[in-house]
């Protein structure tokens, strides 16, 4: 079966379930990210934070320069990226100093 099928399906299956079981089987996700988030050495979480904002950044420049993306979002992409670009200052200073900014 080919991915989009297996997404077709997955969704459905999202779908059934109930507002209470969406919101206990996104918890449960979220648990499991915190405690390998939190598993991570300084160094990998602070890799994984500019991974994530370089990522970003790439997915939102090439949206401001797709021809035929609409200037609403376009405006919309450009506070993203600057958005983005403030998280890679902050890993920055995080990385330099060993906390992060605004913490102390």
């Amino acid at each position: 079966m080919s991915d989009v099928a297996d997404d077709a399906l997955d969704w459905d299956e999202w779908m059934d379930l109930s507002d209470a079981e969406r919101e206990a089987a996104v918890d449960r996700e979220m648990a499991a990210y915190n405690r390998w988030y939190d598993g991570l050495t300084l160094a990998g979480q602070i890799a994984h934070g500019r991974r994530a904002a370089l990522r970003g950044c790439r997915a939102t420049r090439r949206l401001i320069r797709h021809p035929l993306c609409p200037e609403i979002i376009r405006q919309d992409a450009r506070e993203r990226l600057k958005a983005a670009q403030v998280r890679l200052l902050k890993i920055r200073i995080w990385r330099a100093t060993g906390s992060r900014p605004g913490s102390a």
